[in-house]
């Protein structure tokens, strides 16, 4: 084997250019020259490609996006397949490396059944790709809409809003799951969990505000839905952020909560960032692995991922076509269950019901007859903090007179 060629399809994620590295440096120790093929599908097609040099690839691991380009260029029919084959022969390429997610597998196993030598590296941001533990890409995509989570909620929680920020991830929830665990979204809502229950965030929203948290950050993944259909935008996922926050507004009010929304999107932005330093050497192993496995024909038709710090093969026509959904019965899912839990403010709500049962009588002499330091008293000694004493006792339709008038008489015979 003396020649080999690489293209990228599908959307960009951070970490292609460190694949395109890791291979083009062991080929070169294998004395194997690389050509890359440009814009995807379409450099295939139309012959259109540059040898990849040690001058074209020094430090490219470290930017985003692809030095070859990429597209979503489809293949129309075996006319382009075959088109494909013959720029391939008239190169004297002997050998073929995919760099793409779930449509490019597609593609990389039809050009396999055509006869093609050819070994395909998972890449996507959305972490879909059935056969891989993690794909790389999302480490970036994590990090950077983990770090714009929390910028947004400062603000809700500055400002007093509740956000609906909508995720990328196509059909499966994985990106929207770790940012939201990442920065501690107040809900995490995606597609593998059913449809969106407008009604119990609602609820969520009313108790929040009870326990004076008049803000959050609920984040939903593009696919989500209301089990009437995915939202879709020009042909594309997208808008369920929109039409979540006009519903909530709506469900809000009809349990007479005042509820500001505003919404935001995490979109392309998260596809092209510098690459973390874990997807910098992963892309590295990968591009390694791919071009080891050029030069072993047993490994024709693979997948190259990494298991246990080893190089290990999937083939093609086991997994393309498929996509790898959120184990719900997974660590990271119950994970994000908890604090869902958490965040519902339940054990708060629970603490001002046992007040309201075991001190009823106090509480509505209180609401008469009681100074600002009765209530800090009385606060102290059922072991609660003095906002959620004036709390409980304004959702009794108490008037807290005493308490609101500093020229009230102090009251005497307290009934503690």
């Amino acid at each position: 084997m003396e020649k080999i060629g690489v293209f990228v399809a599908g959307g960009p994620a951070a970490g292609i250019n460190g694949v395109i590295k890791g291979l083009v440096q062991e080929a070169d120790n294998s004395s194997l020259r690389v050509l890359g093929f440009l814009a995807g599908a379409h450099g295939l097609v139309h012959g259109r490609f540059v040898q990849l040099t040690r001058e074209m690839v020094e430090d490219i691991q470290v930017r985003g996006g692809s030095i070859l380009g990429t597209s979503r260029f489809r293949i129309t029919g075996d006319a382009d397949v075959a088109k494909i084959v013959a720029h391939l022969r008239e190169e004297n390429v002997e050998g073929l490396v995919s760099i793409g997610g779930e449509g490019t597998l597609q593609l990389a196993d039809r050009l396999r059944q055509a006869g093609v030598h050819i070994v395909h590296v998972p890449k996507t941001i959305d972490n879909d790709i059935e056969g891989v533990e993690q794909t790389f890409g999302f480490d970036t995509a994590v990090h950077v809409s983990a770090r714009m989570l929390t910028a947004i909620k400062l603000d809700a929680q500055s400002s007093g809003l509740w956000f609906v920020v909508e995720i990328m991830g196509r059909f499966t929830g994985h990106l929207a799951l770790e940012a939201g665990l990442a920065s501690g979204c107040t809900r995490v809502l995606i597609p593998e969990a059913g449809h969106i229950d407008v009604d119990e965030l609602a609820a969520l929203v009313e108790a929040r505000t009870k326990i004076g948290l008049n803000w959050g950050v609920i984040l939903v993944a593009e696919s989500a839905h209301f089990g009437e259909g995915h939202i879709t935008r020009h042909g594309r996922l997208g808008g369920v952020s929109e039409v979540l926050a006009d519903r909530l507004e709506v469900a809000t009010a009809a349990l007479g909560c005042t509820t500001k929304v505003r919404t935001s999107n995490l979109g392309y932005f998260l596809r092209c960032p510098e690459p973390t330093g874990f997807d910098r050497s992963y892309g590295a192993k990968l591009g390694l692995g791919a071009a080891c496995f050029m030069q072993d024909p047993s490994r024709s038709g693979q997948m190259v991922t990494v298991v246990n710090d080893r190089f290990c093969g999937v083939p093609m026509e086991s997994v393309a076509g498929k996509m790898k959904p959120v184990s719900l019965e997974g660590v990271r899912y119950q994970t994000l269950c908890s604090f869902a839990r958490y965040e519902s403010a339940r054990a708060d709500l629970e603490a001002q019901q046992l007040v309201r049962q075991r001190a009823g009588h106090t509480l509505q002499w209180l609401d008469a007859h009681a100074t600002p330091d009765t209530i800090a008293e009385v606060a102290m000694r059922l072991g609660i903090g003095t906002d959620t004493l004036l709390e409980v006792l304004q959702d009794m339709a108490g008037s807290i007179q005493p308490v609101l008038d500093p020229s009230a008489p102090d009251a005497v015979d307290a009934p503690l």
